[in-house]
């Protein structure tokens, strides 16, 4: 049987001196380690079982059991002989299983399907069926009489307590019926709910039943006082167990669009206390036997959506879960703890074995659980040629018995191990061809058993036939990995047993392995400059020059220099950040750094104006000798520094004789060029010139201004231009008469 692993991938680097080859390694080892089961899914395992711990195991045996000739296998059951009687649909028939292996028909009804199955202490068989709610007595001798007709569609589950009183929970007007051992039939819980899905009954006679569409579940004690024992964030509490303790475990089937009958029913009071009798308005209570159902193509039809519901749709994806599903245990003093999750599949039955270990089935993603009494699980067997497991059954010798949808089958699972299983590994990508070191592994191997480990290595990530094949065993852990360098590496792990009641495990492997050496890669690089001109596109022109005017002249001169740098090796590089002007040749160094993602401010406020050239080297010396570092640089475009204000020169005032000034000059800038001039009178706001040439885009610009009518006064008009480094240069005018 196949199943997936559930693995755990981690990187670890540490440092020692390795093999050095023709090609340019470097000194860091690198060593995968394969350990869990957080990293789901990432191996693919063939009769494995991965424990949540991280073991690794052979899986149990499991043999498909022959002579089931039905569409679904619905319910399970088993007497005090340990016979096993499976209910099926369509058509509704019921098997016997003897000896394990042995298939009888043992009951045909007139019923398309058995939905339930449950056995009293005498060994009188109980079935239920659907879509007539009708339930069938078979006493020890195999002879069958109606027992009850309920006025339901869905008999879901049935229980018996002490008193040979059967239980029934139904659907789909969420009834609880009590049966009495004579086949009367009470009302004994009537629910606001639409479906109850299954049904319990604990030594003391209460009763517990999970419910849909509010996923509760209820305890009713014998007298009929219910009570809420949990009412769950999803949808439907499909499944009930319940251990030694009394603790109740609740199996959810939530996340997808109901494939219940959509009936219309009306919300009926919770009713407690003593039972009442069956009578519902407009509903007849049969006790005759009912005449065989028509199994024609148009009524297998109708009836196949409301039966079937969600665990039964015909493709796997047709009603994938969209949320997780759960296994609640309910303790007796109310205290609720999540003990199993699972994606995409809907928890469908639950079974402890006589150890008190809870098996757990689901379908859509189909397979078979175990949770160990002390909560941890794994994944018993990935059934992933079903789509739906619908049943589960432990018997008194541990032996699991499961049936399935849309195929009708039964499987049986012992509690003994097959002979032989391989898990093979997800596919390691080094990033660089490498050097293989060892391979070394953890577990245990009693005697009978072995384990032995194997490689295969090769250039695409997808193993194909330019791989070299499989190494030869490794018997041993620590052995030198034999297979031929390469970038991309798998392992295979081979599990034997000579006694099937035992089993090797498997817990952790490791590869060191040394990729080739390859330079740093500089993914970032670049130098932004914290002056005025950032603010150019402010929505005033007052605000412009108030902040670059607030701007202290040593944060104009200041620029932010931002590098990012990785290393596909994972090594320690060393950077080193160095300017030049130009015109020079030597480098200075401004900062040497092991971070790979920062930033430097660097002050150019004492250096001469002019154009410069920032360097960035990174090198992984530090994890490399000198012969095999590798470094790589990157030089910016010319960075202009310039820390000198503007002049304001060749100012000339004119009077226009309507009460208005015009006033010229030219603002002049070494190096940057010139992007505004903006002038104030007395104080007030700030008000742009105009640029003779039209627009401000040189190193000098003549400009004009043309104050507003003034009333004959005194005044003082402020001239600035602000060049693009955010440097401002001012120039005074008195404007007026005396």
């Amino acid at each position: 049987m196949a199943t997936r692993s559930l693995f755990l991938l981690k990187i670890i680097t540490f440092s020692s001196v390795f093999l050095f080859s023709s090609h340019t390694y470097g000194t860091t080892t690198a060593t995968w380690i394969q350990t869990g089961e957080s990293e789901s899914r990432k191996g693919y395992a063939q009769n494995i079982t991965i424990h949540n711990a991280g073991e690794i195991k052979l899986s149990p045996q499991t043999e498909t059991i022959t002579g089931i000739n039905s569409a679904f296998v619905w319910s399970m059951t088993s007497d005090g002989q340990n016979r096993i009687f499976v209910g099926t649909g369509d058509p509704g028939t019921v098997y016997l299983i003897k000896n394990g292996t042995e298939v009888i028909e043992y009951f045909k009804s007139p019923e398309l399907y058995i939905q339930s199955l449950a056995v009293d202490s005498n060994g009188n068989l109980y079935v239920g069926t659907s879509p007539r709610g009708i339930i069938y007595k078979i006493n020890r001798h195999g002879e069958a009489t109606l027992f009850c007709n309920l006025p339901a569609p869905y008999i879901w589950k049935m229980a018996i307590d002490s008193n040979s009183n059967i239980f029934a929970a139904t659907g789909n007007e969420g009834i609880l019926y009590r049966i009495s051992p004579d086949g009367t039939p009470s009302i004994f819980f009537d629910t606001p709910e639409t479906h109850l899905l299954d049904v319990l009954i604990d030594q003391h006679n209460n009763v517990y039943v999970g419910t849909e569409p509010n996923g509760l579940v209820y305890k009713i004690t014998p007298s009929g006082q219910a009570e809420v024992m949990y009412d769950a964030s999803e949808g439907e509490i499909h499944c009930l167990a319940i251990d030694a303790m009394g603790s109740i475990y609740a199996g959810t089937a939530s996340g997808s669009q109901s494939q219940m009958p959509a009936t219309a029913t009306t919300q009926i009071p919770l009713q407690t206390g003593s039972t009442v009798p069956p009578s519902r308005e407009g509903v007849t209570w049969d006790m005759n036997i009912p005449e065989a159902v028509s199994m024609t193509q148009s009524m297998s039809a109708t009836l196949q959506r409301p039966v079937v519901r969600s665990i039964a749709v015909p493709q796997k994806t047709a009603n994938v879960p969209n949320i997780p599903n759960f296994v609640y245990k309910i303790t007796q003093n109310g205290f609720v703890k999540k003990v199993f999750e699972i994606d995409q599949a809907f928890i469908i039955g639950m079974s402890f074995d006589q150890d008190y270990n809870l098996y757990v089935v689901t379908a859509n993603n189909a397979g078979v659980h175990k949770i160990y009494n002390n909560e941890t699980s794994n994944c018993l067997v990935d059934m992933t040629e079903e789509v739906q497991i619908l049943c589960c059954l432990s018997t008194n010798n541990n032996e699991m018995y499961i049936g399935t949808g849309n195929m009708g089958k039964v499987y049986r699972i012992s509690p003994r191990y097959v002979s032989e299983g391989i898990f093979t590994s997800n596919v390691l990508d080094t990033t660089a061809v490498s050097n293989w070191g060892n391979i070394s592994w953890t577990g245990k191997q009693p005697e009978g058993t072995k384990i032995s480990l194997a490689t295969r290595s090769g250039n695409c990530e997808k193993p194909d036939v330019t791989w070299e094949d499989w190494s030869d065993p490794y018997i041993s852990s620590g052995e030198r990995i034999t297979s031929r360098f390469a970038r991309f590496i798998q392992y295979r792990a081979v599990l034997q047993t000579e006694h099937a009641g035992i089993t090797p495990s498997l817990d952790a492997v490791s590869i060191s392995y040394l990729p080739q050496n390859q330079p740093p890669v500089i993914v970032g690089f670049t130098i932004d400059k914290d002056s005025a001109l950032s603010q150019k596109n402010s929505k005033t022109e007052s605000k412009t020059q108030v902040s670059a005017g607030q701007k202290p002249h040593h944060q104009i001169a200041q620029k932010t220099i931002q590098w990012e740098v990785e290393d596909p090796n994972s090594d320690t590089v060393q950077l080193t950040l160095s300017y030049k002007g130009t015109d020079e040749k030597a480098w200075k160094i401004l900062d040497k750094t092991a971070q790979k993602k920062g930033t430097y401010t660097w002050d150019t406020l004492r250096l001469p104006d002019g154009e410069y050239h920032i360097r960035l080297v990174a090198s992984d010396e530090p994890d490399n000798p000198p012969e095999t570092a590798l470094s790589v640089e990157e030089i910016t475009q010319p960075v202009v520094i310039d820390n000198s204000r503007p002049v304001i020169q060749s100012v000339k005032l004119r009077d226009n004789h309507d009460g208005r000034y015009v006033i010229t000059g030219t603002a002049k800038d070494t190096c940057s060029k010139i992007i505004k001039v903006q002038y104030t009178i007395d104080g007030q706001e700030w008000i742009s010139a105009s640029p003779l040439d039209g627009l401000f885009d040189s190193e000098e610009e003549a400009f004009q201004i043309i104050t507003k009518p003034f009333a004959p006064d005194n005044y003082t008009l402020i001239v600035n231009a602000i060049d693009s480094e955010g440097n401002i240069g001012a120039e005074k005018v008195m404007v007026g008469k005396e």
